[in-house]
């Protein structure tokens, strides 16, 4: 039997958002179906949370007001299109390095 692909959310041992796994359905020798999702994981999602924290019951953002203020592009009439994607990719380039992303 076919089930629709389904996803559930994964977060670490701080409770910190990692990625999406999918959910398993496992049907057994009498046709019974077990929906299997992977330790650590919830299916509520968190949506667009910057640095999602599971609290055991629901998403919480754990980012700092700083941080995700320095998130912020600035929009300039003087740069054009091409200069601010470099600048938001440099910025998460950034970000990854450090650690923040």
């Amino acid at each position: 039997m076919e089930y629709e692909q389904m996803w559930a959310y994964q977060y670490d041992d701080l409770g910190l958002y990692v990625c999406p796994v999918e959910i398993v359905y496992i049907e057994d020798d009498d046709g019974n179906v077990t929906k299997t999702i992977p330790p650590n994981s919830t299916e509520v999602s968190p949506d667009d949370l910057v640095h999602a924290r599971w609290t055991g019951s629901g998403w919480v953002e754990s980012a700092t007001a700083e941080y995700l203020e320095s998130l912020k592009i600035i929009d300039t009439a003087d740069e054009s299109d091409g200069t601010k994607a470099l600048r938001a990719v440099a910025d998460i380039l950034e970000n990854m390095v450090r650690g923040d992303a």
